[in-house]
C-alpha cells in the first residue's frame, strides 16, 4: 500500500522472519558469534534463549543460510511435549523419511545418515526452535541421540532455541546431565534506544527507502512503546507507515507514531507499553523543528542527499567529519567515498581507512574490511594505542572468514603488547581448541602470511619505540 509512495522495493517491517533484514546490533552479533564459535569448536549442544519477538528465529535462519553448504542442517519447529518421540520429526526435518517408521528402523536410518555425512566430512546440525515446548522427556531423547558421537569424530550438533522457560527447564536438577553438555548459551536481550533507531534505519535502507524517513524523536517513541522488542518495533513502524501514507507525509514524526499507537492500544491486544505522552503527542502540532531540513524528496528528484562535485570540494578535515556523520546515519557507502577522499591528506590515512573497515563490518563485508584494515596499518605514523583497536577488528574479521591461523597470530601479538585487551585472551583460548583449517597448497596463504608477518613487525617496532 505505502511501498510505492515511500519508494520501497519491499515492506521494511514485515513480521515474517527474514535474515536479510536482521539488524546486526551488539546483542545479535554477540549471539551469532557464539553460535558460530560453537559450530567451529564442535560444541555438542548450544542454547539460545530470549523473549518472544527478539529475533531468535531470524538469527537461526542466518546461521542456516551461511553454514548450510558446509553442514547438513535440519530445522525442527513444530515438535511438542505431547508427542511420543522426537526422532520422526528429526527425520522429517532432514528430509530422510515422511513415513511412520518403527523406532528401531528410525534409529538405524538416522545412525546410517550420520555416518554417511561424517565420511563426507560434514556434520549434521539439528536446530530445535521453540524448544521450551519439548519438555524434559524429549530433551532427554536428544541427549541420548547425542551419544551417537564417538570419541574421535563429532557427527551431530544440536542447537536449542526457545523462550526463557527453556532456561528454567535446563536448570532443573533432573536436567543436570543435559546441562553439562551445553558448551554455548546466550540470552538475547531487547534493543537499546540507540539500537532501535539504528534498526529502523537499517530496515528502511535494506527495503530501498531513505534511512532517515523516521525522525529521531519518532524512533525514540517507537522504542518506548516496544521496549526494544524487534517484533513490536516492526508492528508499530508498519502501522505508522500506513498512517503516514494516508496523510501523504514525507517524513514520519513522533506525532504519527503516537496516533498509530493509540489506535492499536485501543484493542488491548498488542502488548505495547503505554506512555503518558501519547495523547499529548497525538494531538500536538507536527514537531517541525525535529525534521526541518530533512524532508524527503522523491528519488526521481533527489539531489540534496547525494554528494555533488561542489560538496566534494572540501578540506580533508571536512570530508572526514562529513563521512563520520554519514556513518552515524547508516549511510555507509556514501561515508566510504568521503573517507577515501579524505586520504588525499596523508595525515588522515590511518583513521580514514580504519573507518572504511568499520563501515564494511557494518555492511557485513569482512573481506573488504580486512583489506581496509591492512591498508590502514601501512601508516607508519599511527599511534600504537590506536592500532590495537584496528588490529583487534582485523583479527575478528579474519576469524569470521575462516582464516583462523592468521587471526590467532594477530591476537597473540595484541596479547603480548597490551594484556589484557578486550576479550583477546578468551578468544585465544577458544581458537586454541579449534581444529586447524585445511590449506589447499596454493600461493595465496603464503603471500597473506608474509604480509601479516611484516605488519606485525611494524607494530612491534612502534610499541618498542613508544615504551622508550
Amino acid at each position: 500500500m505505502y511501498e510505492t509512495f515511500y519508494h520501497f522495493t519491499t515492506k521494511p517491517f514485515a513480521l515474517l522472519p527474514d535474515c536479510s533484514f536482521l539488524y546486526p546490533g551488539s546483542e545479535h552479533q554477540a549471539a551469532y558469534s557464539l553460535l558460530e564459535y560453537g559450530i567451529l569448536s564442535e560444541a555438542p549442544f548450544m542454547v539460545l534463549t530470549g523473549d518472544p519477538g527478539v529475533g531468535k528465529t531470524s538469527l537461526l535462519q542466518k546461521l542456516i543460510a551461511e553454514h548450510g553448504s558446509q553442514h547438513k542442517i535440519g530445522l525442527v519447529t513444530n515438535a511438542r511435549y505431547d508427542i511420543e518421540q522426537l526422532l520422526p520429526w528429526i527425520l522429517l526435518a532432514l528430509g530422510l523419511s515422511t513415513k511412520r517408521l518403527d523406532p528401531i528402523e528410525a534409529y538405524h536410518l538416522f545412525s546410517e545418515f550420520l555416518s554417511q555425512e561424517s565420511q563426507r566430512a560434514r556434520r549434521v546440525i539439528l536446530v530445535i526452535d521453540e524448544a521450551q515446548s519439548l519438555g524434559a522427556e524429549l530433551l532427554e531423547e536428544l541427549r541420548l541421540l547425542s551419544n551417537m558421537n564417538d570419541g574421535r569424530t563429532l557427527k551431530l550438533q544440536i542447537i536449542l532455541s526457545g523462550q526463557p522457560d527453556l532456561y528454567t527447564l535446563l536448570q532443573r536438577i533432573d536436567m543436570s546431565q543435559f546441562a553439562q553438555r551445553i558448551v554455548v548459551d546466550y540470552h538475547l536481550k531487547p534493543l537499546s534506544e540507540t539500537e532501535t533507531l539504528n534498526c529502523i534505519r537499517h530496515r528502511l535502507q535494506v527495503a530501498g527507502g531513505r534511512p532517515t524517513l523516521f525522525t529521531d524523536q519518532a524512533c525514540a517513541l517507537v522504542h518506548r512503546l516496544s521496549q526494544g522488542n524487534p517484533r513490536l518495533i516492526n508492528q508499530v513502524a508498519d502501522i505508522t507507515l500506513t498512517y503516514g501514507y494516508a496523510e501523504q507525509a514525507r517524513t514520519i514524526t513522533a506525532k504519527l507514531v503516537a496516533q498509530a499507537a493509540l489506535d492499536r492500544i485501543k484493542g488491548r491486544i498488542l502488548p505495547l507499553v503505554e506512555t503518558e505522552e501519547l495523547l499529548e503527542r497525538a494531538s500536538a502540532p507536527d514537531e517541525r523543528l525535529e525534521y526541518q531540513g530533512a524532508c524527503w524528496t522523491p528519488s526521481s528528484e533527489l539531489v540534496a542527499d547525494e554528494p555533488t562535485e561542489a560538496d566534494m570540494a572540501h578540506s580533508p578535515e571536512e570530508e572526514y567529519a562529513r563521512a563520520m556523520v554519514l556513518k552515524g546515519q547508516g549511510r555507509f557507502k556514501e561515508a566510504i567515498e568521503l573517507f577515501h577522499a579524505a586520504v588525499k591528506d596523508k595525515s588522515f590515512w590511518f583513521k580514514a581507512y580504519a573507518q572504511v573497515g568499520y563501515c564494511y563490518i557494518k555492511m557485513r563485508e569482512p573481506q573488504a574490511a580486512i583489506q581496509a584494515f591492512r591498508t590502514a596499518l601501512d601508516d607508519s605514523t599511527a599511534e600504537p594505542t590506536e592500532m590495537m583497536d584496528v588490529l583487534y577488528c582485523l583479527a575478528r574479521s579474519l576469524e569470521s572468514v575462516g582464516k583462523v591461523d592468521q587471526a590467532r597470530e594477530v591476537y597473540e601479538q595484541i596479547n603480548q603488547a597490551t594484556p589484557p585487551f578486550r576479550d583477546v585472551a578468551q578468544r585465544l583460548q577458544q581458537l586454541s581448541r579449534s581444529p586447524k583449517p585445511l590449506v589447499n597448497g596454493d600461493a595465496q596463504p603464503t603471500e597473506t602470511h608474509s604480509w601479516l608477518s611484516g605488519m606485525i613487525g611494524n607494530v612491534q617496532r612502534f610499541l618498542i619505540g613508544s615504551q622508550k
